[in-house]
């Protein structure tokens, strides 16, 4: 028997799920919008103009599956991606490539092999009730917090924040009601944290629940030992530049904290209102959106890793800066501090600007530890594989296949 998985674009977690079926024996094909060849990368790399477009589409390249079965929308995908280039994409473009993942899957489940369903969320609703017709099973894979737990955050967030937000928008990925439709067939969610697991159970409390931390690819990502800063101390953020994230709360805190001989680099896209890039606090930069490459070069000049988020699922970017090196500061019991230790890290409470000034000053007047709290995210690091996720992932699903 085998299992039918799919995301929308393929992310490293979900290559890793899918990898999991794939060593086993157990892999029905993994669907998703396009992972583009080898030969395809380096046809665009060999394009100056597509070199951008092709550093981007590499990080969906997953070699260790070049052989599993895939299913691929590659003429939709290109459509999108011809979109979003002529700055026509948003979110019609998400919308569009959920549904041909949801519908793909519900075609596809029909095979007599598939025993059960993997899906994420906002792709699950028409698998899921195909699957129960036939009596096979569901998975549904949670890498978020579930979205009521964001929806009883977020009006203080708008409320606290209302001169940082961009205009918002009336549309939805999905309806609240196929999201809970959603949740109510799965037999079983995955969730990478304790966070998610508990903001599933508040609203199915009986619902089976398993947890299977991220990995981090620890090649991908390598040391580099830090010594102890003696000029500028530098700073990182990296994820997009928005409420969720926690940089409201980080610029605020950045200016109050008056650190001398440090700066702030901010790696993402920019989520806020236009005039606040405008306005940067002193010694703070946003960079933009950076390849994985680019972000490699921005962690090696790094000394410590910023990410005061408001609400996560397991952002891998934290245990990326963790294998290079980099002590973290983060946020307590919002999913991002599950994978940290005491000894490679420090946490505040969510949404708190006092702590969070004070932790800032801590890192800047303690950079005789920064050296120690480096080789210490390293170790943490290499205690989180990808294999591990993978062994998480077959356990908890063996009973269903």
């Amino acid at each position: 028997m085998s299992v039918l998985i799919g995301h929308p674009t393929g992310t490293p977690f979900s290559h890793h799920a899918a990898l999991s079926y794939h060593e086993t024996g157990q892999l029905a094909a993994y669907c998703l919008a396009w992972m583009p060849s080898a030969e395809t990368l380096g046809a665009l790399k060999a394009v100056a103009p597509l070199r951008p477009m092709a550093e981007r589409l590499g990080r969906r390249r997953f070699e260790p599956l070049a052989g599993a079965p895939l299913l691929q929308g590659r003429l939709g995908e290109w459509r999108r991606l011809l979109l979003r280039a002529a700055g026509r994409g948003g979110e019609a473009t998400v919308r569009a490539a959920n549904e041909w993942v949801a519908r793909t899957l519900r075609r596809e489940c029909r095979r007599a092999a598939v025993s059960a369903v993997h899906a994420y969320e906002d792709c699950a609703l028409l698998p899921f009730e195909q699957a129960k017709r036939l009596g096979k099973a569901c998975i549904y894979d949670l890498p978020i917090g579930y979205f009521e737990a964001w929806e009883r955050i977020a009006p203080q967030l708008s409320a606290q924040y209302a001169d940082w937000m961009i205009p918002a928008s009336s549309f939805r990925f999905a309806s609240p009601e196929q999201k809970r439709e959603e949740l109510a067939l799965a037999d079983l969610v995955l969730a990478p944290s304790g966070f998610v697991a508990d903001s599933a159970r508040e609203t199915f409390p009986d619902k089976r629940v398993a947890l299977a931390p991220f990995g981090v690819d620890l090649a991908a990502w390598p040391f580099h030992e830090r010594r102890a800063p003696a000029g500028v101390m530098t700073f990182l953020f990296a994820g997009q530049c928005s409420v969720r994230k926690g940089a409201p709360l980080l610029l605020r805190a950045w200016q109050a904290a008056e650190l001398a001989d440090a700066r702030l680099l901010l790696a993402g896209s920019w989520g806020l209102a236009e005039a606040k890039k405008r306005q940067l606090p002193a010694n703070c930069e946003w960079l933009g959106p950076l390849s994985q490459e680019g972000l490699r070069a921005v962690y090696r000049d790094t000394d410590v890793f910023v990410l005061p988020t408001n609400f996560e699922g397991s952002p891998l970017v934290i245990g990326e800066a963790l294998a290079c090196g980099l002590p973290v500061l983060t946020t307590q019991g919002r999913g991002a501090d599950s994978i940290l230790d005491e000894e490679s890290s420090r946490t505040v409470p969510p949404d708190n600007l006092d702590a969070l000034i004070e932790a800032l000053r801590w890192f800047a007047g303690n950079r005789d530890r920064i050296p120690a709290m480096s080789r210490a995210a390293r170790a943490n690091a290499e205690r989180w594989p990808w294999q591990r996720y993978r062994a998480s992932v077959a356990a908890a699903v063996k009973d269903l296949i």
